[in-house]
Parts: structure tokens; sequence; C-alpha cells
């Protein structure tokens, strides 16, 4: 009796140290999520790179180059473990491509690329050190702290610095920096062009 309890601790044990093996040799099995859904409007979906696309509900969690889509009538809004968070707008299209973050440090990086619609990034940890990367059809955008609005089309984009640090979009092989709150920088066919934005409009996009 005392023997057949010992074989089944050793087999437990072994099980236990395979199971953590593995984790070290692929982290990807513990690294996959990398956030959660903490509000929604509507039916918003989200593709894992390995699973079914499902609709994103309170709770549920997001995970690296998670493909993000939402309708007409959705809305979503994301956590990552670092405090960053996005709130994707109707009729848009967000990827997770990069999510890297050591909480000991508070350091990390975090890149999404943009296809379509409105998104509103807060800044969490990562962006006090290392700009937040955002990659629409017609520029790359970086944050460093605050917040900041996207709006991405296949031919434009218009990027709002609302507060921070500061606000980089490069195009075009030229890069706008923008440190003044309020203000917007707009790529099309040129380089991106720094404007102050109509009366309301940041407030409307905030909404």
């Amino acid at each position: 009796m005392t023997r057949s309890y010992g074989l089944r601790i050793s087999v437990l044990r072994a099980l236990l140290l395979g199971s953590v093996a593995l984790l070290i040799l692929d982290p990807t099995i513990a690294a996959a999520r990398v956030g959660v859904t903490s509000a929604t409007d509507g039916d918003p979906l989200g593709k894992p790179p390995a699973e079914p696309e499902r609709v994103l509900r309170i709770g549920i969690d997001v995970q690296a180059n998670e493909l993000i889509t939402t309708g007409s009538n959705d809305r979503a809004h994301l956590v990552f473990l670092d405090g960053t968070s996005i709130t994707v707008g109707p009729n848009a299209q967000l990827s997770i491509d990069k999510f890297v973050y050591d909480p000991n440090t508070k350091t990390g990086e975090l890149a999404v690329s943009a296809t379509k619609g409105v998104l509103r990034l807060v800044g969490g940890k990562i962006s006090k050190t290392t700009p937040i990367t955002i990659t629409t059809p017609s520029s790359t955008i970086g944050i460093r702290g605050g917040i900041t609005i996207v709006e991405a089309q296949p031919t434009h984009t218009v990027s709002t610095f609302v507060f921070g640090k500061q606000l980089t979009s490069t195009a075009q092989g030229q890069t706008t920096t923008v440190i003044r709150p309020g203000f917007r920088v707009i790529t099309n066919a040129g380089p991106p062009q720094a404007r102050r934005p109509p009366c309301g409009r940041v407030n409307s996009a905030m909404q």
C-alpha cells in the first residue's frame, strides 16, 4: 500500500515537472493572455490565432495576435495587463500584433494594427517609457502616455492627441510630433500634417 502510494506521488511529480518544462520551452502557452474585455455594446467579435471566432463578452480574455472586429452597433473596451486600455468603436477592425510586459520593471512593448474605424487609447505603464505603436494603412503612430484617438480609413488617418507626453505620426518617410493637447495629425497621400481640430471635434470623438 505504501509502495503504491509512493509510486502515485512520483508519477504526479513527474507530470507537474513536465508541465512546467513545457511552459518554459513554449512561453506562448503561458503568455497568450494579454488582457481582458471589460465592457461591450452589441456583439463585438474576437478571433484568436488558434481558436474559433467568438463574441467578446465582459470577462473574456484577449489574446496575443487576436483580431477584433465590430459592426455598426458594436463597441469593445479592452484592458491590457499593464493597465493600457483600448476602446474600439463601431465598424472597426483591430489586431493585437505584439504585447510584452514585465510587471517587475513595469516595461514592455505594445503594438496594434488598425485597419479601419475609430479607437481610443489610454496609455498604461508601458507607455510611460516606450511608445505604444498603432499601424494604419497610411501611417505609423507612436504614443507616449495619456490619451489618443485614432480614426483609420483605407486612404487616410486622423490621430488626435488628447493628453499625455507626445504623439508621433510617420508617413511617406516623414515624422510629425505633437505635444500640445487637442492637436491632431492627418495623413493622406502626402506627409503627416498637424492641425488644430474644429471646435467640439475632440469631445465628439471621446464620446
